[in-house]
């Protein structure tokens, strides 16, 4: 009878997929590192760790398979998406009758295979009300107010361009990746519901209101002896505007019953050649939430395209703790979500003296030129500045910076392949009077080949 069941089931999806709008992307990357070379010194002992052609050493392979269905009506749809990544390097290993380890490849099924994203919808009795409900890995924010485009940057990501999304700096703090309306954490699966209404109103005006339920985090307050248990956090999402003046976003998110979050976003549109975002955000607590009390944040960024072929990027934040929070969550092992790339090419860390880091400045600029049809010249140099701690010892940390020159090849219409040489340096505070400052230098050559279908 099951099978019966699941035969109607699947004939029914399969169905209505016919009968549907249906809509089938790819997207995927190889990213080895050819060379890396990372010199580390701590006062007493210098060491260097040089490493030659890791296929994963910027980042797993991985392919992004992305389907989307609506209705002919375009009034329900259904949106999903798969990461597919290369195993790690423990080979499977089975169990046969006499109990001996059979190895049978190098790949373990576990991490080869995870939703991306799940998205369900419909409108509302043929009205322009949206409902849904869903999870979403890389979160759900109106990508234009990032002013980030893959291509500027020959689709180099993290260290090499975007370090640091709108939003705080500091790990784990409430406003890390602000305008992500479905997730507290940032890039972590949670499960959400949304209602979202878009309201024309007028030739020039327009308005869209967005509310989010977020699965979050047990959250009990306890209150002349009643107990409330908060199973979810709530998101709020207002975007307004203005034909050919600005566009502009206010979220008000609050994760728990005493953290609240709040953000403000605008875009300029009076210059077709300009792209430009300015905003920050503010984040409230009380009782245990007051930790992160007072941390903000302060965003522009810009892009100009100067002329057919050359096009510029700038990205820069300011990012803040109130001190004694600075020094109570970062001794719990909070870090700053910042630091040069290791040797595996992954982002790094402020560690040691960053414990107690109150103010942090980022700024980024990156250059796109194209050379011809099938070469594209790319350059980014990014600093990385702390400005303030706790023990006012601002003076003992150098500033990061990272140079990265590099060219991209369009090998056909859906491929391309961008190879660049990197060269990162900083210093971290010792911690301790007197000692010298641990220093950090690395070069590398990463490469990306993408296909995107």
């Amino acid at each position: 009878m099951k099978k019966i069941v699941s035969a109607a089931i699947i004939a029914a999806m399969a169905t209505g997929f016919a009968m549907a709008d249906a809509k089938i992307t790819m997207n995927g990357r190889l990213r080895p590192m050819v060379f890396s070379s990372q010199t580390s010194d701590d006062g007493a002992t210098e060491t260097t760790e040089t490493n030659w052609m890791s296929l994963d050493g910027v980042a797993a392979f991985e392919d992004t398979l992305k389907f989307a269905f609506n209705t002919e009506d375009k009034t329900a749809g259904l949106t999903f998406s798969v990461n597919i990544k290369n195993g790690n390097d423990t080979a499977l290993t089975l169990k046969d009758k006499d109990s001996e380890d059979t190895k049978i490849g190098n790949n373990k099924y576990g991490s080869f295979f995870t939703l991306n994203q799940y998205d369900v919808w419909s409108t509302v009795f043929g009205t322009d009300l949206k409902i849904g409900a869903g999870s979403w890995k890389d979160g759900n924010a109106d990508g234009a107010y990032r002013v980030k485009k893959d291509v500027d940057a020959g689709n180099a990501e993290g260290v090499y361009f975007e370090r640091f999304k709108l939003g705080s700096a500091f790990k784990n703090a409430p406003s890390m990746f602000v305008d992500d309306i479905v997730n507290f954490a940032g890039g972590s699966n949670s499960l959400a519901a949304y209602a979202e209404y878009p309201w024309a109103i007028n030739d020039d005006m327009n308005l869209k209101l967005t509310l989010v339920a977020v699965k979050a985090n047990y959250d009990e307050l306890t209150e002349d002896d009643e107990t409330t248990n908060y199973k979810a956090g709530w998101v709020a999402r207002a975007q307004f505007g203005m034909k050919k003046m600005f566009d502009s976003e206010l979220i008000i998110k609050k994760p728990a019953h005493n953290l609240s979050v709040l953000a403000f976003y605008a875009k300029p549109k009076m210059l077709k050649e300009l792209d430009a975002t300015i905003g920050g955000s503010y984040t409230m607590g009380a009782g245990s939430a007051e930790k992160w009390d007072g941390a903000w944040d302060f965003d522009v960024r810009a892009r100009y395209q100067v002329n057919d072929k050359l096009s510029i990027t700038s990205f820069n934040k300011i990012a803040g703790l109130d001190e004694d929070a600075a020094k109570t969550k970062n001794a719990a092992g909070a870090a700053v979500n910042s630091g040069i790339a290791g040797v595996d090419g992954k982002q790094g860390i402020i560690k040691v003296g960053g414990k107690d880091v109150t103010t942090l400045m980022w700024n980024n600029l990156s250059g796109r030129y194209i050379i011809n049809d099938a070469v594209t010249a790319t350059l980014n140099v990014g600093l990385i500045t702390v400005l303030g701690t706790a023990s006012k010892s601002d003076s003992e940390y150098g500033v990061e910076y990272s140079i990265t020159p590099g060219a991209q090849l369009y090998l056909s219409k859906n491929a391309t392949l961008w190879a660049g040489f990197n060269y990162n340096a900083a210093s971290y505070n010792a911690g301790t009077a007197g000692a010298k400052d641990q220093t950090v230098s690395s070069m590398s050559v990463p490469v990306i080949f993408r296909v995107k279908m």
